[in-house]
């Protein structure tokens, strides 16, 4: 067994640590073996375990801290950048023009938009004329002032033929209105979508959304995290957390989704592989932190490996092929 005190273990972590930083990512890394890699971690049965081990605990752990928490959900954010994006939010947001075409334009619009309109018009219609079984009198001063106030060509008509036909014209004059109300109305659609539209994408609703908008986000974050956590404590997650591994599986098994990870990895490498290790975890502020946590947590590892019957076989058949 080889005698290898702290020093000398320590003294070859340093050496493993300084080859490792000068070393680039793209060494270490290779693309290729990331998707058979990851087809493995993501299988359905691998998923639910770690969801099961990990990600459902944590959860739970979060909301029970969220449902004890005093804060609102805006101590998550300076005050600089809260008015950073509460002004960007603020500013006009236009709907898409095209979205706002397909959607206006559409037969179920028009079909809503048409029946909401029928049904507007004969209400009036009804009310204006009055009801037959109403009382003669009722019928010649009451339902004659409102077709006076309401349709006044027909107000004469009906009020000009006398107390005894008042009935009958009323009915005759419905219906004739409402065959002109349902020609009136098939007419009148299709400029009443273009209005819509015209309106959806007008520069007062761009403002309107972008206020509202403004508005939401400052009144959210005067929300308690409390509150918050309640919600999400709500939510089905008995029927949501089983359809997350065959999600998972699903989107790594789609061949576009495949590419971009590997053109993603690749693009990453390259960029990253400009610098050694060492350089980037200087630029990052923690090659210091790294080799000290190395030397702590590494020390003990490598007393316990050197005291290994295994290592010690290695070490002497590595000392005899010396």
């Amino acid at each position: 067994m080889p005698d290898l005190d702290d020093a000398l273990l320590l003294e070859f972590l340093d050496l493993a640590f300084d080859f490792v930083c000068e070393r680039r990512l793209a060494e270490m890394v290779d693309p290729d073996r990331i998707l058979p890699a990851l087809d493995k971690a993501t299988e359905p049965a691998r998923v639910a375990r770690w969801q099961a081990r990990l990600f459902n605990p944590q959860r739970e752990r979060l909301i029970e801290r969220g449902r004890k928490s005093v804060l609102t959900l805006g101590a998550w954010l300076p005050d600089d950048v809260t008015q950073t994006l509460a002004q960007m939010l603020g500013a006009p947001a236009r709907i898409p023009r095209k979205m706002v075409d397909e959607l206006v334009a559409s037969e179920q619009v028009r079909e809503n938009v048409k029946s909401l309109l029928q049904e507007s018009l004969s209400s009036f219609v009804t009310k204006a004329l009055g009801s037959d079984t109403e009382a003669e009198g009722a019928a010649s001063g009451a339902s004659g002032g409102r077709l006076r106030g309401a349709l006044g060509w027909g107000a004469r008509a009906v009020a000009g033929a006398g107390r005894g036909l008042m009935g009958g014209l009323s009915g005759e004059l419905q219906k004739q209105l409402q065959d002109r109300m349902r020609d009136f109305v098939d007419s009148s659609v299709a400029g009443l979508q273009q209005k819509l539209a015209e309106r959806l994408t007008s520069e007062d609703t761009a403002k309107a959304i972008g206020l509202q908008r403004k508005r939401a986000f400052l009144t959210a974050l005067k929300r308690k995290e409390s509150d918050s956590a309640a919600g999400l404590a709500k939510a089905p997650h008995a029927t949501i957390d089983p359809l997350i591994p065959k999600l998972v599986a699903h989107n790594v098994a789609r061949a576009e989704v495949r590419e971009a990870i590997v053109a993603e990895v690749r693009a990453s490498l390259e960029e990253l592989s400009k610098q050694t290790i060492g350089e980037l975890l200087e630029e990052a502020g923690l090659r210091d932190e790294s080799r000290a946590a190395l030397r702590a947590h590494g020390l003990p590892l490598a007393r316990e490996l050197v005291k290994r019957e295994a290592f010690g076989a290695w070490w002497a058949r590595a000392n005899t092929a010396g």
